[in-house]
């Protein structure tokens, strides 16, 4: 199946970022509930192709440093037991257009975050069901999607299969979940039916889609997905040539309302929002709006979970005319606070500065 061809309900809704691969992320508007319906949830693929997986012939397998090598069909992972739990996932890519100088890649607003109500079975059931060897240190996933890549302006490989790994501690982690429904509904083609991984708290790279491959490995991957993309390069020459990979997601907010440019007329108004945090519980979120010369604390809406974003809203009452820039920065219980910029890099891996924008208040225009 070619992306073009994928489900109008995964793309009717969604903000064309391009098409080979196909990707489209969120208007950031349309986010405007906790569980984001999912036709108005981003899709981010790696190669042309999309996979057509015949779930009657599809099968998992589980091997490399484990005492039990599996070979599952689907029914068998429908037979064990079974685990619904919302997580919230970030493209690393999110927010890259707003780096300065441009970055490489494709050109994301912030409509690459998305939050779904996701069952499945836990990873670490079917690891314990393996049984793991006391020498594994990671665990690598493969998809059923393959394609062409590029590194320093030739090509790497054809037919590169698109794998990562976690640590054997991630994966062990009970809410990392191979999963099947998505918001109440089988996964659809575009979110990696028949199984996909979902990955609590780290970027949306980690959750693999179109799931047929587990191994457990004694030594860290270092497949291309792994060590020459989701890793930061920073501008100068390279002293390390341990590059930092992306990893868990950076404290954030976003303000889904309103919309940049928005006309807002005289009165009260409530500025709206969603939070998160890969490295705590989300402490608060601060609003300002006079371009960052003052902060006021947001009223925080639900539970918190480093599993998911959190709702905010702040009333805001629009008594004069003018020109308004509004900010939100978010601060997590492990004392990160979202930064007025983040430093350059390559790829613009995982840009979580203040997100800012402008809206209007008009003068009152006399009666006809």
């Amino acid at each position: 199946m070619n992306s073009s061809q994928q489900s109008t309900a995964e793309s009717s809704t969604l903000v064309a970022l391009s098409e080979d691969p196909f990707v489209r992320e969120s208007s950031l508007t349309s986010l405007d509930t906790w569980i984001t319906p999912t036709e108005r949830f981003y899709v981010r693929n790696h190669f042309s192709e999309v996979p057509e997986l015949d779930i009657a012939s599809w099968r998992l397998k589980v091997d490399g440093i484990v005492n039990h090598p599996l070979d599952l069909s689907f029914n068998d992972i429908l037979a064990l037991p079974g685990r619904e739990t919302v997580i919230t996932l970030e493209c690393a890519g999110n927010s890259r257009s707003y780096l300065t100088p441009p970055a490489e890649g494709l050109g994301f607003g912030h409509g690459a975050v998305s939050t779904a109500r996701w069952k499945g079975v836990s990873l670490a059931t079917v690891l314990e069901k393996a049984g793991v060897k006391d020498t594994a240190v990671e665990v690598v996933f493969r998809g059923a999607d393959t394609g062409t890549e590029e590194e320093d302006g030739a090509v790497f490989a054809t037919d590169l299969p698109y794998s990562r790994s976690l640590p054997l501690a991630t994966a062990l982690h009970p809410d990392t979940l191979l999963a099947y429904e998505m918001n109440g509904e089988p996964l659809t083609t575009g979110h990696g039916f028949p199984l996909r991984l979902v990955v609590p708290s780290w970027y949306g790279m980690a959750s693999v889609k179109w799931l047929t491959h587990i191994q457990v490995a004694d030594e860290p991957y270092e497949g291309f997905f792994q060590k020459l993309r989701y890793v930061f390069i920073n501008e100068g020459v390279e002293s390390n040539p341990e590059r930092k990979p992306v990893t868990t997601l950076k404290v954030k907010s976003l303000i889904t309302n309103p919309r940049h440019g928005e006309v807002i007329q005289r009165g009260p108004f409530t500025i709206g929002g969603f939070a998160w945090s890969g490295d705590g519980d989300l402490s608060k979120v601060e609003v300002s709006t006079d371009g960052g010369r003052s902060w006021q604390e947001a009223s925080l809406v639900g539970e918190s979970s480093p599993n998911f974003w959190r709702q905010w809203e702040f009333p805001w009452n629009a008594s004069e005319p003018g020109h308004f820039i509004f900010m939100a920065r978010a601060t997590d219980s492990a004392g990160n606070c979202q930064p007025g910029s983040v430093p350059w890099n390559f790829r613009g891996y995982a840009n979580n500065s203040i997100h800012t924008l402008a809206v209007e208040v008009p003068v009152s225009r006399p009666t006809p």
